[in-house]
Order: C-alpha cells, then sequence, then structure tokens
C-alpha cells in the first residue's frame, strides 16, 4: 500500500505501467480486486491517503508526471 499526503486542489493519477500492453483488457488490472483508497488520516487540510492497486498499476502524484505533448 501506497501512503501519500494531500492538500485540497492536488492530484493523484493513476496509471498503466510502462509493461502493460495497451491491448491488455481492463478487467485484467482488477484480477486482484478493486483499487482501494484508504483516509488515513484528516489533519488540518492535509489528507492521509493510503492507496492498493494492482503491481502493474502506477500511482503518482500529479506533479510528478510530465505534461502531455
Amino acid at each position: 500500500m501506497l501512503i501519500l499526503s494531500r492538500r485540497p486542489g492536488q492530484v493523484l493519477r493513476i496509471l498503466p505501467g510502462p509493461e502493460v500492453d495497451p491491448s491488455t483488457p481492463v478487467a485484467t488490472l482488477f484480477d486482484h480486486g478493486p483499487i482501494e483508497i484508504i483516509v488515513a488520516r484528516v489533519l488540518g487540510v492535509h489528507v492521509r491517503l493510503g492507496i492498493s492497486a494492482h503491481p502493474q498499476l502506477i500511482v503518482l502524484r500529479r506533479e510528478l508526471v510530465q505534461p502531455d505533448g
């Protein structure tokens, strides 16, 4: 499980990993169960989230993702 803190307006992105074949059916990524997002703690404007997802999915803070185009 990945643990991240977010503030209002900040974004998380869930993307397929580089090893995922684009023709892979989406259902395959849910073979091990759904993506779960757990609110671990709320402190003022900070929310601490736990994210559990298929290992072939990548969870990133938006500021770490290269802008498109």
